[in-house]
């Protein structure tokens, strides 16, 4: 009879235990504390770290371009190759800014206190360096306490490349998939990891991927760039577009918009 009653409690409670958990929340200070020595810092780079200056650059320029091919009959990926080019060259030149003031300022913390920290990313390698660039306009690097040093490839069946803290899966691999396997590649098992994305999805993703790995993992679905200031305008975007090799601010594109510049 006790057998019994101890198989039931374990059939009632283990899944429970083992369910996923994600946080939501809109702000780092509701991170900080659930940081500590034995735990990675995992972060998203677009609207998590950072995001566009002004609206040509900025994530939501590429969402739109890619939903109006697929509206029109193309596939994800066949959009997504349509618009990469593009993408590319704007990114070379796109400034950013922080989501939130206090995020990068709460990694430093993290560093000092030798904390892991790492930038896992949709991002195709092509923007790998213009994306170290983008991360080192706003003082800051994952290297210093990165899990691994080298440069590498994860293999997958698309592109991917880990430099300089930044693990690049492209945009058709899962992220959960592909961190795994970046673990079993460097042979090191983290005891806890923090993931933070702005994408639930993704946040569940890399849960699950951890999970299965027996990695306890808090997923953080980071919300503040739902109520950061409005970066993205679609018209002001495409005037932009007309001087990408000297790409200008919102306001600059602005002013020459309404005095009929065209």
């Amino acid at each position: 009879m006790f057998l019994k009653m101890v198989f039931f409690l374990a059939a009632v409670f283990l899944p429970w235990i083992n369910e996923a958990k994600i946080i939501e929340t809109i702000t780092v200070k509701d991170i900080i504390p659930l940081m500590d020595e034995d735990a990675w810092l995992v972060v998203d780079l677009d609207n998590t770290v950072f995001e566009g200056k002004q609206a040509l650059g900025h994530t939501e320029w590429f969402y739109d371009k890619a939903y109006v091919l697929m509206n029109n009959g193309m596939t994800l990926e066949e959009a997504t190759k349509e618009c990469y080019p593009e993408w590319i060259e704007i990114q070379k030149v796109c400034p950013v800014k922080s989501v939130e003031p206090d995020f990068i300022p709460a990694m430093k913390v993290a560093q000092q206190r030798g904390i892991v920290t790492m930038g896992l990313t949709h991002r195709q390698p092509s923007l790998a360096n213009s994306t170290i660039r983008q991360l080192s306009s706003l003082d800051w690097s994952f290297y210093p306490t990165a899990p691994a040093k080298n440069t590498f490839i994860v293999p997958s069946t698309t592109p991917t490349i880990y430099t300089q803290g930044v693990l690049f899966t492209g945009e058709y691999n899962k992220k959960g998939e592909i961190f795994v396997r970046f673990l079993s590649i460097t042979g090191q098992r983290p005891e806890k990891v923090i993931f933070i994305d702005d994408k639930r999805s993704h946040v569940e993703d890399v849960e699950k991927a951890l999970m299965e790995q027996g990695i306890e993992c808090i997923g953080i679905h980071y919300r503040a760039i739902e109520y950061a200031e409005k970066v993205y305008y679609p018209e002001v975007a495409e005037f932009q577009r007309k001087f990408l090799s000297v790409i200008m601010s919102n306001e600059a594109a602005l002013l020459l918009m309404e005095h009929g510049l065209e």
